[in-house]
């Protein structure tokens, strides 16, 4: 058998393994466009994940130069109104930054931590009278090393996708 016979015999059989294979070739091309398109939408909600990590470390760190004019000021409810606010962005970092090591989980949380103490003391120093008694110098000096650490995990987000 030729293969002209064979071609004219089996014609339809040879079109339907070409049109299979082409079919086949379609889906996989079709299959990596879209693993590729699911990787590229991954990719933007991370960067969006990172610049949501920025704007509130950077709020953070607003809120933290604020506090430290207030002490200056003894502008104590104005200082409690502030240091919750800036809890509650503190929370939000160390919740929902993908790209934390668990070192700077662990800073972020003892700044939470450190950052309830002194609200604390504040409110109770503002209730008892005894605002005098408050070693805003001390507070600030807490402020000024938790900003440095806040200012190196910007920089670690930073460079870890932004």
């Amino acid at each position: 058998m030729t293969l002209r016979v064979f071609l004219a015999t089996h014609w339809g059989d040879v079109a339907s393994l070409a049109g299979l294979a082409l079919t086949i070739w379609a889906v996989l091309k079709a299959k990596k466009a879209a693993e590729q398109a699911r990787d590229a939408a991954q990719q933007v909600k991370e960067r969006i994940a990172n610049l949501d990590s920025l704007a509130d470390v950077s709020a953070a760190i607003t809120i933290m130069d604020e506090i430290k004019r207030l002490q200056r000021l003894r502008a104590w409810p104005l200082v409690l109104d502030r240091y919750s606010i800036l809890r509650r962005h503190l929370v939000r970092i160390e919740q929902l930054s993908a790209g934390l090591t668990e070192d700077q989980r662990v800073q972020i949380a003892r700044s939470i931590a450190q950052f309830r103490i002194i609200e604390a003391k504040v409110e109770h120093a503002t209730v008892t009278d005894q605002q005098a008694q408050i070693d805003s110098a001390a507070f600030n000096k807490t402020i000024s090393d938790r900003i440095d650490e806040l200012e190196r995990i910007m920089t670690a987000i930073k460079q870890a996708g932004v």
